[in-house]
C-alpha cells in the first residue's frame, strides 16, 4: 500500500484556502479543539509502536479509528465546516485506516513505512489544527 500524497496535498490545499477566508468558516467549538488535541497526542505514538505486533496494540488501534470518526462527524455537525469535515474523512479514510488494515494484516510494519506514513499524518493533523485556530473564538 502508498499512501496518497496527491489526496493528502489537496486536503491541505483545501484547509489552507479554508483558513484565508475566514468569513466563511466555523465558529470556534471547544470540543473540535479537544478532539484535535486528543488524537493528536495518541496517534503518531500509536502509530510509531506498528514494528510490534499489531495484537498488541489492537485496541488501542479500534479507539482511536472510533475517536476519529466521532471527529469527523463532530466537525461535519457544525455550520461553515465542510473543509475540515473533509479533512477529518480524508485522514480516516485515506490515511489512518490504511494504515492500521496494513498494520494489522502485516502483523508489524517498517520503520521507513512508519515514518513516512507519521509525516503524512502528522501533516494533516497540522492543517487541522490551523483551520481550527483561524476560527473566530
Amino acid at each position: 500500500m502508498k499512501i496518497n500524497t496527491l489526496v493528502l496535498s489537496l486536503s491541505l490545499l483545501c484547509v489552507g484556502a479554508m483558513t484565508t477566508v475566514s468569513s466563511c468558516v466555523a465558529a470556534y467549538d471547544a470540543a473540535s479543539v479537544e478532539n484535535l488535541t486528543n488524537i493528536s497526542n495518541k496517534l503518531p505514538a500509536l502509530m510509531g509502536k506498528a514494528t510490534e505486533a499489531y495484537s498488541k496494540h489492537e485496541s488501542d488501534a479500534t479507539t482511536l479509528l472510533s475517536d476519529i470518526g466521532k471527529a469527523a462527524t463532530h466537525a461535519a455537525s457544525l455550520k461553515k465546516n465542510k473543509e475540515v469535515a473533509d479533512s477529518w474523512k480524508i485522514l480516516q479514510n485515506d490515511l489512518v485506516t490504511p494504515f492500521f488494515t496494513r498494520w494489522k494484516e502485516k502483523g508489524k510494519l517498517d520503520k521507513d513505512f512508519i515514518k513516512e506514513a507519521t509525516m503524512q499524518v502528522t501533516k494533516s493533523l497540522d492543517a487541522i489544527k490551523r483551520a481550527e485556530s483561524a476560527k473566530k473564538k
